[in-house]
């Protein structure tokens, strides 16, 4: 072993150690620190708070670390999958959903059964995830998306059952957001016990393990059964990372660091990295934790797993553009499409708008919960909010053809691609520095994110030739930094954050009819002006060779068309939210029920885009009367499912 382990750790550990100090200084002399941590002074509440609260918290953050830190090592052994963690296998979301559907739906569960419930959503999350992956050979990046598309759609889910249980909304999201904050030793002594059982059942199979690292057929002719030994191994990492969860919520992305950061710093061997990950996990997360203390005195507390959730984003970037090309989902264009009489599409088409009248129709008078109001005084306070919800889904789903047109991804949409999470990162930017919440600054603010995301997925992932995995999951991994960042300034403490959390949540009753209006008219505008794109839709998913040939230019007829993308998904984002799925969903709908020429399939994904979230509008104010679920929220819910079966579907 060389130096350069006990250099990384004291480059961990030195600022931890000085940022605790700090924290401890400014609510006990430092000369009174000795008698504080072994028996307080019942009197002095610093010496209880540093006691209780700071030294547990510190030992809890050790544990997790070092527990979360050894599931990703055993992940990414197993798994051969160097982007492999608790995280992004969906392993941690699963977990918190099961826990969350316990807790909320049984409160008075003790806690022996609140572990079993997170066990339960953990190894449902992490085989779901398999089984997709499954279909294309369990490649990295494919196995990474299929794990974050899980990890969203039970964050969906999640929220989804926090608003069916308002009285503790927000407990649930302070708790899930990672918060390390303790009040005694249970938690620390709990993780304590349960590491002490997995660590050495995880040591048994050091060397099966090293073993199972080679390629399936020199394991085999040393006498392993590859099958058991995989299934022990995953179930004790996935013991370990859903027992952290269920102690102190998602902490994400310290499972994926910490191998990398020991290989860096020369351990080559399994075994090496099964010692050495722990400890280094222990250290990043202590690292972490203490600068959120530090932060604390100058904003409100920040959860740390929002704080690792953001740097977990960043290296997920880095780690994919050292990733080789060849890991990718299928092929990297649209398959050519059939080409029947253009009556069929125009009967789909008609049959789509009157399918949206009537949902618009039965939306605006319907009266399941009997209020004593006339048909007219409901229209009247309606109208707003469903013309909003439809314009919104039309726009996402006019937006999420053309990417598809622009990149030949059948895959890609505004949600996918980071495009909605950049559209909300803008719209949260324009607000913070502005200080505005007028409609054209937002919607400015908004267009500016969508049209630097999109590039920057580009950019990002030009060493793959745009393949569909890759492109996706830069895109994912924009939308979790996007997350991450909104809980940072929702816990900010900034007064504008109110607005941010019931944005981030696509409430389309808070649509106002000047908005819908607008809405309205910027997708009128572009709908008006498609037709003549339509031949610029017909080649691009053809390649850049092909265009060049029949006299398109690529490049100025994308960004034309990325143009209008980033204002149509900013304008959507603005009433729905950053994440939905209407634009994966509407045109994968209309290609399947009325393929042919790419300008009237699009049209046709505007119209059932746009009947979607009318009944997503419709249903979020009927499940759960009088209160409201918004619309962007179900609407994820409903489509995260439609993009694991889209993923399940897609060959190798």
């Amino acid at each position: 072993m060389t130096l350069r382990l006990p250099l990384l750790l004291a480059a961990l550990l030195l600022p931890a150690a000085v940022l605790t100090l700090v924290a401890f200084s400014a609510h006990v002399p430092l000369s009174a620190l000795g008698g504080a941590l072994l028996t307080p002074d019942p009197a002095v509440f610093g010496e209880i708070y540093l006691h209780y609260a700071l030294v547990p918290r510190l030992a809890v953050a050790a544990l997790a670390g070092a527990a979360l830190a050894l599931a990703g090592v055993v992940f990414q052994q197993v798994l051969k999958n160097p982007l492999a963690e608790p995280a992004t296998l969906g392993l941690l979301s699963g977990a918190q959903l099961g826990i969350m559907a316990a807790t909320l739906l049984v409160p008075a569960l003790a806690m022996w059964q609140r572990e079993a419930a997170g066990l339960a959503g953990g190894f449902a999350a992490l085989a779901l995830v398999g089984m997709l992956a499954s279909r294309h050979g369990f490649s990295p990046v494919t196995l990474l998306l299929c794990g974050m598309i899980v990890s969203f759609f039970a964050g969906s889910a999640s929220v989804v059952l926090a608003l069916f249980q308002h009285e503790y909304l927000r407990s649930v999201f302070i708790w899930a957001s990672g918060s390390l904050v303790q009040n005694d030793l249970s938690d620390a002594s709990a993780l304590s016990v349960r590491l002490a059982f997995c660590v050495p059942l995880l040591a048994l199979l050091l060397r099966p393990l090293t073993v199972a690292g080679l390629d399936d057929a020199s394991a085999r002719s040393l006498g392993l059964s590859i099958r058991t030994i995989r299934l022990v191994a995953l179930s004790l990492a996935c013991c370990l990372s859903a027992l952290v969860v269920v102690r102190v919520g998602v902490i994400a992305f310290v499972g994926l660091a910490t191998p990398h950061l020991a290989a860096l710093a020369g351990v080559r061997s399994f075994a090496g990295r099964f010692v050495s990950a722990p400890v280094i996990g222990a250290a990043l997360l202590l690292l972490a934790d203490s600068i959120v203390l530090a932060l604390s005195g100058m904003i409100a507390e920040v959860p740390t797993g929002t704080a690792t959730a953001m740097a977990g984003a960043v290296l997920l970037l880095v780690l994919l553009r050292r990733m080789p090309a060849s890991t990718r989902i299928g092929g990297s264009h649209l398959p050519a499409p059939s080409v029947p009489a253009a009556s069929r599409q125009r009967l789909v088409l008609l049959l789509a708008l009157a399918c949206l009248a009537a949902l618009t129709l039965f939306s605006l008078t319907s009266q399941l919960h009997p209020g004593g109001l006339s048909a007219g005084e409901l229209i009247e306070g309606r109208w707003p909010r469903v013309l909003a919800a439809a314009a919104a889904g039309a726009m996402l789903a006019l937006a999420g053809g053309l990417i598809q047109a622009m990149t030949g991804n059948p895959l890609a949409s505004p949600e996918g691609l980071g495009v909605s999470s950049g559209a909300g990162l803008g719209i949260t930017g324009a607000l913070l520095l502005t200080g505005s919440f007028a409609p054209p600054v937002l919607l400015a603010g908004g267009a500016a994110g969508a049209v630097l995301a999109f590039l920057f997925v580009l950019a990002i992932t030009r060493k793959s030739g745009h393949a569909p995995g890759p492109v996706l999951l830069a895109g994912v991994a924009i939308g979790t930094f996007a997350a991450a960042l909104i809980s940072f300034i929702l816990a900010s403490g900034d007064p504008r954050a109110v607005f941010v959390l019931a944005w981030s949540m696509g409430p389309t009753y808070r649509a106002a009819g000047l908005t819908a209006l607008a809405a309205l008219g910027i997708l009128l505008v572009v709908l008006l002006v498609l037709p003549l794109m339509g031949r610029w839709l017909e080649i691009l998913p053809l390649g850049d060779t092909t265009a060049r040939a029949l006299g398109l230019s690529p490049r100025r007829s994308r960004t034309v068309l990325l143009s209008l993308s980033a204002l149509l998904t900013a304008a959507a984002t603005l009433i729905t939210g950053p994440l939905s799925f209407i634009g994966l969903i509407a045109p994968h709908i209309a290609a399947s029920v009325a393929p042919g020429r790419a300008l009237l399939r699009i049209v046709c994904a505007a119209a059932i885009g746009a009947a979607l979230m009318v009944s997503a509008d419709w249903l979020g104010r009927t499940l759960d009367f009088p209160y409201e679920i918004p619309a962007g929220i179900l609407a994820s819910f409903i489509g995260g499912p439609y993009f694991l079966w889209l993923l399940y579907r897609k060959p190798a």
